[in-house]
């Protein structure tokens, strides 16, 4: 009987996790790259390379010169630089020679992994198995999480699949006195993630339960809280500071407080929220309405009423949900531009799971016995109230709302028929813990509808709305700029994604992050922290993925001389290759003296030092009379003897004056020429003495105390539950 127990309760989750999985293979039946657009092919697939490329050599990286404003990975956040998750994908990545096949499994686990979150927080709530199991199903499937996160945002679809495990596991320790492990592993690998998103919600939570049990006087579970928030608090300071104070250099540090409408709702957009088909009207890079289903949350959301209204004790119960749907709901409503905080729309996939495991509480409270005729017609008039005020949002998609609204009446008139048979409480089997026969057909034809759900949007959506560019396997990529033709640093100039729709032109171009699989150190990566004086100098374009230098006076500010120093602004950056688009320069470019025209392909111009200068990091330029010997470098230092100091004693290297630098030896940090190179003054340095550079995350000593302590926060609870632990037994 023991056995046959485990069975029944590993068959609901596993039913969830199934579906899920096939639901998600399904999409690439029509498109084989659903997994694999915008950000994830030019932005995480290479990220994930390069990590591999500096885990095999056994480092983690802090700071890259060669990769300019790309380079300040623990500042970037979105590395995952401390996650191990991350690692294990930076790895796969490296060994993989197909980028979509491996991009398309990454996905579909986490997709899993989310199902089963979702099953196991709804069953935290109360909900019964086949309804948690229902909430599996579902929440994948949120259109947002699809289309948005899934297919492109990587970090944004790795948040929504950690943060109902980070809940599950602090619910479990806290309310439930089990062990504290689950919740520090899962929250660790959510915030070491980098999206912001998932720790604010997350925030929500832990101040949440801390005010509920605070007015309960519940003084063990408000401790519980208190350690679980010591260890994500001091987690959140190492992985966000130092972003946050490079933020005053950057794009972000200027970030406006306003409503450009782009990417949030408005509350006639979310009467779509159970059309599965229906785009709304969400504004974004293709006009005021997005060819996806970026507010669908689940079908079934108007059967809701059905189940009410919840008993008392279950409303005490699903407080928390409440809370947090209601602080989500307000954030997607929210203004589209809040600092560094944009695009609100990215709460869909929290205000989901809070919806979506509340109508799993709820259905298992009510279903079948408490199912009364006047609850179906409020879920009736539900449905009739969001199908039309879906229709006055978006008249033209009347076809897809009257579907849904035709599905989901279809839907409640069966729950209500199979609620009302005579068989409808008597249980599947004998057991004591199986399912009644008409939960166990419910869920069964609430997955069926859900399937039908997925593929009517395979049909009519079949793709997400954000850019693919088509980029070829690995080898491809590979054989761009092989190092042994190039020598030193390149920079791409021109529009770079002009030839997305020519797959011969990857033989001689990549894009973003992709630059990372050529041998050659390539500039031209992708940034969320983009170095304001740099890319006004050099003409890069922050709203095309920073391609540096997108038009043709870009490659005349490379070769352009500074009044300053008297040297180009290629040799000042140690660039000894430029690789121009066709598309934006016809003709061959001019080149200054010491370049050459080294190749001509059918889509690029490739021109090249006579003699390549080293890689980014180093000594480039000593003021009047000032002469300096170079005697080491490394990403995060560069160390020179002084052996003259005139009348201007500055020396400059090729590296972005970052906040975290610093110098030894006498000498000082001075003004940025150009208002970005890095600059030290020697002019209190003696001919002989050596100076050396160094740069570590700004508040370093911050940074060491945070993660010392999570570390006591987490061995503290350890030991307060180990404690509790033996003192029951005994």
């Amino acid at each position: 009987m023991f056995v046959k127990q485990r069975l029944s309760r590993l068959s609901w989750p596993l039913l969830a996790l199934v579906v899920t999985v096939a639901l998600a293979l399904a999409r690439t039946v029509r498109t084989p790259r659903f997994y694999f657009t915008d950000d994830t092919e030019r932005g995480s697939f290479g990220q994930w390379w390069q990590l591999g490329e500096h885990l095999l050599q056994g480092r983690i990286p802090l700071l890259d010169p060669s990769a300019w404003q790309a380079g300040n990975y623990l500042a970037e956040g979105q590395w995952g630089l401390l996650n191990p998750v991350v690692w294990v994908i930076a790895l796969a990545t490296r060994g993989s020679e197909d980028p979509v096949l491996l991009v398309t499994v990454v996905k579909v686990v986490f997709l899993g992994v989310m199902a089963v979150g979702a099953y196991l927080l709804a069953r935290s709530f109360g909900a019964h198995r086949p309804w948690a199991a229902l909430a599996g199903v579902l929440l994948p499937q949120v259109g947002f999480t699809v289309y948005m996160d899934a297919a492109s945002w990587s970090n944004g679809l790795f948040n929504t699949a950690l943060l109902p495990w980070v809940w599950w596991g602090l619910r479990r320790a806290v309310e439930g006195r089990r062990s504290p492990v689950p919740y520090l592993i899962a929250s660790y690998v959510l915030i070491t993630f980098g999206y912001v998103f998932g720790v604010m919600v997350l925030v929500v939570i832990l101040v949440e339960s801390l005010v509920r049990h605070a007015v309960r006087r519940d003084g063990r579970r408000v401790v519980r809280t208190l350690l679980a928030s010591v260890w994500g608090g001091a987690l959140t300071i190492l992985v966000y500071l130092p972003g946050i104070l490079t933020a005053g250099v950057s794009e972000r540090g200027a970030a406006p407080f306003d409503n450009y409408r782009f990417l949030n709702a408005d509350l006639t957009d979310l009467a779509a929220a159970a059309s599965p088909t229906v785009t709304a009207t969400i504004r974004a890079w293709d006009g005021d309405v997005t060819l996806a289903p970026l507010v669908y949350i689940a079908w079934a959301l108007p059967l809701l009423p059905l189940f009410l209204p919840l008993r008392r004790s279950t409303v005490r119960r699903v407080l928390p949900l409440l809370v947090v749907g209601g602080i989500a709901l307000f954030a997607v409503l929210a203004p589209s531009h809040m600092g560094a905080i944009r695009w609100p729309l990215r709460f869909i996939p929290d205000l989901s799971l809070a919806l979506i495991v509340l109508f799993a509480v709820a259905a298992s409270q009510a279903y079948p016995r408490r199912i009364t005729p006047r609850g179906a017609w409020w879920s009736a008039g539900a449905i009739t109230l969001a199908a039309a005020v879906s229709w006055t949002d978006a008249p033209t998609a009347w076809q897809s709302i009257g579907a849904a609204a035709a599905l989901q009446l279809v839907a409640l008139v069966a729950l209500l028929w199979i609620a009302r048979r005579p068989w409808a409480t008597a249980r599947v089997g004998r057991a004591p813990w199986s399912t009644t026969r008409a939960t166990a057909l419910a869920v069964a034809g609430a997955v069926l509808v859900t399937t039908v759900a997925t593929a009517a949007q395979v049909l009519t959506l079949p793709r997400s709305p954000l850019p693919d560019g088509d980029a070829p396997d690995v080898a491809t990529m590979r054989s761009v700029l092989p190092e042994a033709e190039a020598g030193g640093d390149a920079v791409a100039v021109g529009n770079t994604g002009a030839y997305d729709d020519e797959p011969a032109s990857w033989h001689e171009r990549l894009r973003e992050n992709l630059w990372y699989l050529s041998d050659t150190n390539v500039i031209n990566l992708y940034t969320v922290l983009p170095y304001t004086a740099f890319i006004d100098d050099l003409c890069a374009d922050e709203s095309e993925h920073l391609r540096t230098c997108v038009d043709e006076a870009g490659l005349g500010a490379l070769w352009s001389v500074d009044p300053d120093t008297g040297m180009r602004v290629s040799d000042l950056m140690s660039v000894s290759t430029v690789v121009a688009m066709k598309r934006t320069f016809p003709e061959a470019p001019d080149v200054p003296e010491g370049w050459t025209l080294a190749a001509e392909g059918d889509y690029t111009w490739v021109v090249r030092r006579d003699e390549p200068l080293p890689e980014a990091g180093g000594v480039v330029w000593e003021g009047d009379g000032t002469q300096v010997s170079e005697v080491t470098r490394d990403g995060a230092s560069a160390t020179f003897t002084v052996d003259a100091v005139g009348d201007d004693a500055r020396v400059a290297l090729s590296r972005l004056d970052y906040p975290g630098y610093s110098v030894d030896g006498g000498a000082q940090l001075a003004d940025p020429i150009r208002g970005w190179l890095l600059t030290v003054d020697v002019s209190d340095v003696a001919p002989g003495e050596t100076v050396t550079v160094r740069f570590a995350p700004p508040a370093t000593p911050l940074l060491v105390a945070s993660a010392a302590l999570a570390a006591l926060a987490g061995a503290a609870w350890l030991v307060v539950w180990g404690r509790q632990r033996r003192r029951v037994r005994r």
